[in-house]
C-alpha cells in the first residue's frame, strides 16, 4: 500500500435508515474487489455515516469500516449531525462519545492524518451546534476554538516540506446559506482557508457532504473560477441514494490533479 494518490469520497450513508446499511456493505464490496479500477487506498467519509447515532447502527456500520481496514484501506470519517443524534438536530453527548469510540478513536478535531505527501484535516462541524441546544435545525458551527486549531494547523504544515497538498474535510455545506440548513461560521472557515491561498501548500481540496446533492463548485471543464485559492471544492452527495438510472454514484478524487472521476454501482 501506499502507492495511490486517488481518494473515495463517500458521504451521508445513513447506516440504519431503510436498507442504506445493505446499500454500504454493496459499495464496500465494489471497493475492496476494484483497486484495480479506482486505483485508490484511502476511504474519506465526510459525515452522517449513521443515521440516528444509536448503539446498533454504530456496531453495523463499525462492522462495515473493519472490513475495509482489514482489507487495508485506511478510512477517515469527518462527524455529521445524524451521527451525534435522531433527526438530524437532536444532539446527544452519548452519541458523540459512541462515534468516537466506535468508528474514529478521535474525539479532538481537528484530525490531522497524513498520508503519501497528502495532509488530510477532518474538522467536526457539530463541536458547537452541540453545545447550544437548539432542536429548530440541521445546522453546523466549528465555533472559534476549533478555527483557531485549524488556523495553527495550517501554520505548522506550512513548515513540513513533505505535504504537497492539503484536504479539508468536514460534513455540513460551507456554500449553503439556508438559514436552517448551512455552516453558521462558513465565513470565518473560508477566511482561515484563503489567508493561505498564495502559500504553498495550501488547501487544495474542501470536501463535504449534508445536502444530498452533488456538485463540484469550480470545475474548470465548465470554466469555474477557482475559490478561495482552492482547487476542487466538492459536495458529495448521499452515496447510497440511487440516480436517474439506478445507479449509486461513487467519486474518485485525484488530489494531485485535482479531477474527479465518478463509478456507478448497482
Amino acid at each position: 500500500m501506499g502507492q495511490y494518490t486517488n481518494i473515495i469520497h463517500l458521504s451521508d450513508l445513513h447506516i440504519g435508515k431503510s436498507d442504506n446499511q445493505r446499500k454500504t456493505a454493496a459499495l464496500v464490496d465494489w471497493i475492496i474487489n476494484n483497486q484495480t479500477e479506482h486505483q485508490s487506498e484511502l476511504v474519506v467519509i465526510s459525515g452522517d455515516l449513521v443515521d440516528d447515532g444509536a448503539e446498533w447502527q454504530f456496531q453495523q456500520a463499525a462492522e462495515l469500516m473493519d472490513r475495509l481496514r482489514q482489507n487495508e484501506y485506511i478510512v477517515l470519517v469527518a462527524p455529521g449531525n445524524h451521527d451525534y443524534g435522531p433527526d438530524g438536530f437532536r444532539e446527544s453527548f452519548k452519541s458523540q462519545a459512541d462515534f468516537s469510540e466506535s468508528i474514529t478513536g478521535v474525539s479532538d478535531f481537528p484530525h490531522l492524518y497524513l498520508h503519501s505527501g497528502q495532509a488530510f484535516i477532518l474538522l467536526d462541524s457539530m463541536e458547537e451546534e452541540i453545545k447550544r441546544r437548539e432542536f429548530w435545525g440541521a445546522q453546523g458551527y466549528l465555533g472559534v476554538e476549533q478555527l483557531q486549531r485549524l488556523d495553527q494547523l495550517l501554520d505548522y504544515l506550512t513548515e513540513n516540506p513533505a505535504v504537497e497538498n492539503v484536504v479539508v474535510v468536514l460534513h455540513h455545506h460551507p456554500f449553503d446559506f439556508l438559514f436552517y440548513h448551512g455552516l453558521r461560521d462558513h465565513a470565518d472557515l473560508k477566511g482561515v482557508i484563503s489567508r493561505r491561498k498564495d502559500q504553498s501548500p495550501r488547501v487544495n481540496c474542501l470536501l463535504f457532504g449534508h445536502k444530498h446533492n452533488e456538485h463540484r463548485f469550480n470545475d474548470p471543464d465548465e470554466n469555474k473560477e477557482q475559490l478561495f485559492g482552492i482547487d476542487l471544492i466538492y459536495a458529495a452527495g448521499s452515496t447510497v441514494e440511487r440516480n436517474q438510472d439506478g445507479k449509486m454514484v461513487l467519486p474518485i478524487i485525484d488530489v494531485k490533479k485535482r479531477s474527479i472521476q465518478r463509478f456507478f454501482i448497482n
